[in-house]
């Protein structure tokens, strides 16, 4: 039991630790590791040790390139909405223009934007549905904001 959680502790932590790799890496690194895994345990656990450790191989296949897909697909989601939510909002990190500028620190105005809702409507064999139509009215601009830590 004890060779059993050794050999699935190990593949855990090369899982993990394969994190930043492309989609093909991770799926080939978990197929490996469930091919070894899966071949380990089959013969161990029949007594006709090829066989065994051929379909445990098999096995081991299978479920380590799911388990590498799934895994790696979460992550990629993770780290894309932690890079849009980043980018979107570097204003809050201190990211919105040079620095230590006399007279004060540039800044960018928000752009005027307006909102208009087009109806439905149905042009011969063609039903248009109700949307909105947003407009930029005036463009962002750079400006001076006054240091507040100036009296």
């Amino acid at each position: 039991m004890n060779k059993f959680l050794s050999i699935f502790v190990a593949i855990l932590i090369g899982c993990l630790s394969s994190g930043c790799s492309t989609m093909r890496e991770s799926v080939g690194f978990g197929i490996g590791s469930g091919v070894v895994a899966g071949g380990a345990v089959g013969s161990f656990s029949s007594s006709d040790h090829g066989k065994g450790a051929l379909k445990g191989a098999l096995v081991g296949a299978a479920v380590g390139g799911l388990i590498s897909y799934f895994v790696h697909k979460g992550l990629d989601k993770r780290d894309e909405e932690t890079r849009r939510k980043t980018l979107f909002n570097l204003d809050k990190f201190g990211v919105n223009g040079p620095q230590n500028i006399s007279g004060g620190r540039p800044a960018i105005t928000k752009p005027v934007v307006s909102e208009d809702w087009v109806d439905t409507t149905i042009n011969g064999k063609k039903l248009i549905e109700g949307h909105r139509v947003w407009t930029i009215e005036e463009d962002s601009i750079w400006t001076l904001e006054k240091n507040k830590d100036k009296k």
